[in-house]
């Protein structure tokens, strides 16, 4: 940490530490979202191809062997397992990918680091980010596990406030890597070094 600047009056000032500027947060929130907005079409299709596919394979194939999983509707336990999946993926390989490549390859973060932008600000704001989208993506297997029967109830309305918790920790675990990881092929590691 630098040495404190020296504020009106001869007292040095004190930089506090984790403070977060709403200013800061909203403007990198609004750049990621201006950005999303050319690649939604492709995302968002994924996001929902997938847990269709899901629910054709599991639900309509094992479904017809098996209908129920201990007391609970296959149709169930396979949605509910899917929205989960959906949040997961939506929320750490952003985390890992996006930020190791805005980082390294495009010096996206060194460009915005070049503004009043703190880095807790940075990695807070895309963070926020990615996990407000995860808490979407969670509900397009919702929706699709409803074209396959699965019944709405009162407690699905805390999916997308359950994905966006769920998606930040995800998300903050995957930026973690990110901060750690020397190449993009320490992601394609499966066994912990020697």
């Amino acid at each position: 940490m630098s040495a404190p600047a020296e504020a009106d009056g001869g007292r040095p000032r004190v930089r506090r530490v984790g403070r977060l500027e709403p200013a800061a947060l909203a403007a990198v929130m609004s750049r990621d979202m201006v950005i999303f907005g050319r690649y939604w079409k492709a995302t968002t299709f994924s996001s929902v191809v997938q847990p269709t596919i899901y629910l054709l394979a599991f639900g309509l194939g094992f479904g017809t062997l098996v209908k129920t999983i201990g007391h609970v509707k296959t149709i169930e336990y396979i949605a509910t397992g899917t929205v989960a999946t959906a949040v997961l993926f939506s929320s750490a390989f952003p985390g890992m990918f996006n930020t190791f490549v805005r980082w390294q390859f495009q010096r996206t973060y060194d460009a915005m680091l070049a503004t009043p932008l703190d880095v807790e600000e940075l990695i807070t704001a895309e963070i926020l980010w990615i996990s407000l989208r995860a808490g979407v993506y969670g509900l397009a297997p919702l929706l699709v596990g409803f074209a396959f029967g699965l019944q709405p109830e009162w407690g699905m309305l805390l999916v997308p406030a359950i994905g966006f918790l769920t998606g930040f920790g995800f998300a903050a675990f995957g930026v973690l890597v990110a901060a750690i990881a020397k190449t993009i092929d320490n992601f394609n590691y499966t066994r912990a070094p020697c």
